[in-house]
């Protein structure tokens, strides 16, 4: 998976590092659900508003089929980053979900089209 951070009005710390990379672990464990060879860029975008003590967190996880975004903004940094990161666990909760249930009806269908009638010989 390649990742992408940017900041703007902001700099990186070593805080804005930790608090990324446990979000980001959380983002990984739930994207082996893609094989291996899928092309998968998550891009993360961290704003601070010049004119207040507001922060922004937007990203985006492209993945084979479809673009997945998420936005958090917060008074606080790791909040905004946390409600950014907890939304795209929810949706890619979802996408698994939608995922999973598409292949077990293959499957279910698969198996019932080879077991023919009752009776049948």
């Amino acid at each position: 998976m390649k990742i992408d951070v940017s900041f703007k009005y902001l700099e990186s710390s070593g805080f804005v590092e930790g608090v990324l990379e446990k979000d980001i672990a959380k983002i990984e464990k739930r994207i082996k659900l893609f094989r291996k060879g899928d092309p998968i860029h998550l891009s993360v975008h961290i704003e601070k508003n010049p004119h207040r003590e507001q922060y922004f967190c937007r990203s985006h996880i492209y993945l084979p089929s479809r673009v997945i975004k998420a936005e958090g903004r917060s008074e606080k940094l790791a909040q905004a980053i946390n409600k950014n990161f907890s939304a795209l666990s929810k949706q890619l909760d979802k996408v698994k979900y939608k995922i999973d249930r598409h292949l077990s009806a293959r499957i279910d269908k698969r198996t019932f089209d080879y077991q023919g009638e009752p009776g049948t010989i």
